[in-house]
């Protein structure tokens, strides 16, 4: 018996298939925990938790801001769509800490990757290089997306939905086509500016499914009248189902008015169409698109047009914001591996072969251990979550206590998180309608966010006597920083390190 498990073992370690399944796996954990042992973004964290905490300490989920210092003034409507999300953060920060939502993000981008892998187990090894690219940048890509923030919970409902609707499409049957309503209420509670997807998907397949054609390598496959009529009924049942959270029809209608946001679209990078001339994006974003569409345009396999709209779709809303690039990430396993150009695992013939593949294998193991390393350190550094500003400057602005504080844009979630009334912060969407965010932004660079041919110019004085500010927080690279250094006059630099400054109005 003993001899028999030996030489199943050995036979396992000659099979070339199962070697590079596992330096695939090595590569992209390895990378994975590298890429995370410097710590997470920060970036809205602090302001989401601070949201969780409210909702649970007052009951309710805020329909106007209670942040901001102008608050006190004027109502400022606020659809805090992703309140469920910011609750679970606060729970887990609260009992756990940093290292918990580290953790939480690190098993994130874990389980997403283990659920990719999972529904490419059949065509991963059609193009194995294809196939090692592919999870090797999307273990970089995890780092910059899953963090501590509620659009992690969207990538997971998308994959799941979109593994019921193409089981569904490809079957014509099954049950779980039920729960995608399920799915859209969860999504509108958890993060309903992606909510819409829900039921768009649904209407995707609904169309392609409405019809059947052949044309060259192009084809359709017909839902049969009742497979149509059930999912008819659930796209219904999900734009329904959005409607089942606490801020009601603001929820449903947020995505749009969000993207149709021209300030917010132009001083918000993430919001930004790519581009493709920086080198990130073009070996990340770019790189991996233009081989998927090589596949689908010249591969020799059948092309099914549903493959196609939805290829199409995700690509779409990349080009429209480079935030949406996780979400073609997700999908291309669904679609795009089923077209890759075959290319045969070959066999470990001498031991040349065998020796090579098990240097590598080594090799990529010191790498997992040394990224075990990195994130241990890390753990114990208690430096695990970024923050845009350094404690010691928040607290010399807490105490200090401003009453009309300005305050940079990028540090505004940590003043939240410390108590401290911002002008504004990272929650664009709530102060771009009133007008703040333009102001904002614009005295932050002295310039016009979006210049008029009747209004070029910027008049950083007119700003500030618009809002009466008595303080400025401000980063040390912005133009303001500049502008207010060179009135001493009129401001005195209070503060300073090595990121900001904190200038106060001279009486």
């Amino acid at each position: 018996m003993r001899w028999l498990y030996l030489e199943s073992i050995r036979k396992r370690w000659n099979d070339a298939e199962f070697m590079i399944k596992v330096i695939i796996i090595l590569g992209m954990t390895g990378i994975m925990l590298f890429c995370f042992s410097d710590g997470i973004n920060g970036n809205d964290f602090w302001w989401h938790v601070k949201v969780g905490e409210f909702i649970c300490k007052n009951g309710y989920v805020p329909k106007e801001d209670v942040f901001s210092w102008l608050r006190w003034e004027r109502e400022i409507p606020w659809t805090a769509h992703e309140w469920l999300s910011e609750v679970i953060l606060y729970g887990g920060y609260h009992f756990f800490g940093e290292a918990g939502i580290f953790l939480f993000s690190l098993g994130a981008a874990f389980g997403m990757c283990a659920l990719l892998w999972k529904q490419v187990r059949t065509t991963w090894r059609n193009n194995v290089m294809i196939s090692g690219l592919y999870f090797c940048l999307f273990a970089i890509l995890t780092n910059a997306f899953f963090y501590g923030r509620p659009h992690v919970f969207s990538f997971f409902l998308l994959y799941f939905e979109l593994k019921i609707l193409y089981d569904y499409y490809e079957r014509g049957e099954g049950k779980g086509v039920y729960f995608i309503p399920v799915i859209a209420m969860l999504w509108s509670n958890l993060h309903g500016g992606s909510a819409n997807l829900a039921y768009l998907l649904c209407i995707l397949f609904l169309a392609a499914g409405a019809f059947e054609m052949r044309w060259e390598r192009l084809e359709n496959k017909k839902l049969n009248k009742k497979a149509w009529v059930r999912l008819a009924a659930v796209t219904i049942g999900s734009m329904l189902a959005i409607f089942v959270n606490p801020i009601g029809i603001r929820v449903f209608l947020y995505p749009y008015v969000n993207l149709s946001d021209q300030v917010s679209m132009a001083v918000i990078s993430e919001w930004q169409a790519p581009d493709a001339k920086n080198v990130g994006q073009l070996v990340l974003f770019f790189l991996p698109i233009a081989v998927t569409a090589i596949g689908l345009i010249f591969g020799e396999k059948k092309l099914r047009l549903m493959d196609c709209v939805i290829g199409i779709f995700f690509v779409f809303l990349y080009m429209r914001s480079a935030r949406f690039i996780a979400l073609w990430y997700i999908a291309a396993p669904f679609y795009a591996f089923r077209y890759v150009p075959v290319s045969k695992i070959k066999a470990l013939k001498s031991r040349l072969d065998f020796a090579a593949v098990m240097v590598v294998g080594v090799m990529l193991v010191c790498f997992v251990g040394y990224g075990f390393g990195r994130t241990a350190t890390l753990l114990g550094s208690g430096k695990i979550i970024a923050k845009a500003a350094e404690a010691e400057a928040i607290e010399f602005i807490r105490k200090d206590a401003p009453k009309r504080l300005f305050n940079d844009y990028n540090i505004g979630e940590t003043l939240i998180f410390h108590d401290v009334p911002v002008f504004f912060d990272a929650r664009a969407d709530l102060y771009s309608e009133s007008g703040i965010l333009a102001d904002g932004v614009g005295l932050m660079g002295l310039r016009q966010v979006a210049p008029s041919e009747e209004n070029t110019e910027f008049d950083a004085q007119a700003v500030m006597t618009k809002y009466g500010f008595d303080a400025f927080a401000i980063m040390k690279f912005r133009p303001l920083y500049v502008y207010l250094l060179s009135h001493s006059e009129k401001y005195v630099l209070a503060y300073e390190d090595d990121v900001l400054g904190y200038f106060k109005v001279r009486k």
